[in-house]
């Protein structure tokens, strides 16, 4: 009701005009000058009743599909940072389009990781045909579901027009929904023109999009927990509202990358304990609304891997998982420094969080067979499980560690004393020259050689346009 008070009273500005036309036109109270918008309950409800309560995001292996619903929780790496850790040097520096592939054919083959998102910028390339050309290589390499583009409409139609080309057109693509999107209110209480364009129109071709707004309590929002979550939802419920009037029936999933701010230091503290409490709530708003959610687990404030980003990035993620989140983003935790840089050997360790937090979601099961009443008769007082077929049989209901050691100090010796991270390392290269994701058909590829041809020109061309501006 707080979250209603804010849109009714206070309201959100948004900076598109087809927005706010459909906004008046739904009976909101339209301020043109301003370009404040109050929006009402019926607004809200109507909005929520015609969002699909659950739904697919399909990767080019069609085996691997995510079901957005209910209380299925699903891990994805995450997107736009500006700098990699490099695997050979340990030095940071700007990302390229081969970490790009890099990244993307390990999250390929990393085991536990559900969805591939874009994880670094690829500084190498034309800033204005990024999001195209960072795209096809991440289809090229991962078969796994991956993310969209959806900052600016003619950025949008590119990668709908990739997609297409990947899935077989228009209609196979609205069919199989491919691409996730993104649109993040401006806190407080604002819509970006460009975030709209692109929710648009992904809404009209059927491709999912989060909203989720990146509040920052004490800066952006209200320093208080429940004063933030009231301000958030309110952005939320808003950008809903628009997507359903854009286009009724537009998937569309609940979305947080709130957390507090530092009072020390003013930086934004995703690692905190209260970003976990945060998706805690999300999750139960999303399920009150009825519609799938995406939150922010596996996430540090660190400089580098070692003892706070692991514990960071473990309350982060099992307090979203135990909360329900359908969609997480950062919980294959290769970020760090609040998602600045990645990590190659912070995937591979999320990748092992994420398996870990999947068996504490599966819960203790207690049917006779687990029980064991038989068996532990058989085995009697002072025996040995070790032997018995049941004990064979359940082995791997437990979790078994790909990268943490659980050996005697003296056989880790004998082994090179190894730490995580330089088993990470290890299983990077291993998989890096031996997984090899399906290729595109060549077909295809043509396709997309035409069409990053036609937005490279097009960004060209644009760029020359300021340039003669500025002159």
């Amino acid at each position: 009701m707080a979250s209603i008070e804010i849109l009714q009273s206070t309201g959100v500005k948004v900076y598109h005009e087809g927005a706010l036309q459909a906004l008046a036109d739904a009976g909101a109270a339209v301020d043109a000058k301003s370009k404040i918008a109050k929006i009402q309950e019926y607004h809200v409800r109507e909005a929520l009743r015609k969002a699909p309560s659950a739904f697919n995001l399909y990767g080019r292996n069609r085996k691997n599909v995510l079901r957005l619903e209910g209380n299925r929780v699903h891990f994805s790496t995450a997107g736009s940072a500006a700098f990699v850790l490099d695997l050979d040097t340990g030095k940071r520096r700007y990302g390229t389009l081969e970490d790009t592939r890099r990244l993307t054919t390990l999250a390929d083959g990393l085991g536990n990781i559900d969805h591939v998102s874009e994880m670094v910028f690829p500084n190498d390339v034309p800033e204005a045909a990024m999001h195209a050309i960072e795209l096809v290589e991440r289809f090229r390499n991962t078969e796994k579901p991956t993310d969209g583009y959806t900052f600016g409409r003619a950025e949008a139609l590119d990668t709908i027009e990739i997609g297409s080309a990947i899935f077989g057109g228009e209609e196979e693509l609205k069919r199989r929904p491919s691409l996730l999107g993104f649109h993040n209110p401006t806190s407080p209480l604002a819509h970006s023109e460009d975030g709209l364009d692109g929710l648009r129109v992904y809404g009209e071709y059927g491709q999912p999009v989060i909203i989720a707004p990146e509040a920052q309590g004490g800066m952006t929002a209200p320093v208080t927990l429940a004063g933030l979550l009231s301000q958030a939802n309110a952005e939320v419920l808003s950008g809903i509202v628009i997507a359903e009037l854009f286009n009724p029936g537009a998937p569309v999933l609940y979305g947080t990358v709130s957390a507090i701010s530092d009072p020390r230091t003013g930086n934004i503290a995703l690692g905190a304990p209260e970003t976990g409490l945060i998706n805690v709530a999300h999750g139960q708003l999303a399920r009150y609304y009825g519609i799938p959610s995406r939150g922010t687990g596996g996430v540090t404030d660190a400089n580098v891997l070692g003892v706070q980003s692991g514990i960071e990035q473990a309350t982060t993620l099992i307090l979203a998982a135990l909360a329900g989140i359908n969609f997480i983003y950062y919980a294959g935790g290769p970020h760090i420094e609040s998602t600045k840089t990645v990590s190659y050997e912070q995937l591979v360790i999320g990748d092992e969080l994420c398996g870990m937090v999947s068996r504490i979601l599966r819960g203790v099961e207690v049917t006779d067979e687990t029980l064991a009443v038989d068996v532990t008769r058989n085995v009697g007082p002072g025996g040995m499980f070790i032997g018995q077929r049941h004990t064979m049989e359940h082995f791997n209901q437990n979790f078994i560690p790909k990268i943490m050691n659980r050996e005697i100090r003296e056989a880790w010796e004998r082994k090179g004393s190894k730490d995580m991270q330089d088993v990470a390392k290890e299983t990077i290269k291993n998989i890096l020259s031996n997984h090899h994701p399906k290729p595109l058909d060549q077909d295809v590829e043509k396709e997309l050689a035409v069409i990053l041809k036609d937005v490279e020109l097009r960004a060209s061309l644009n760029y020359k346009r300021q340039l003669s501006t500025i002159s």
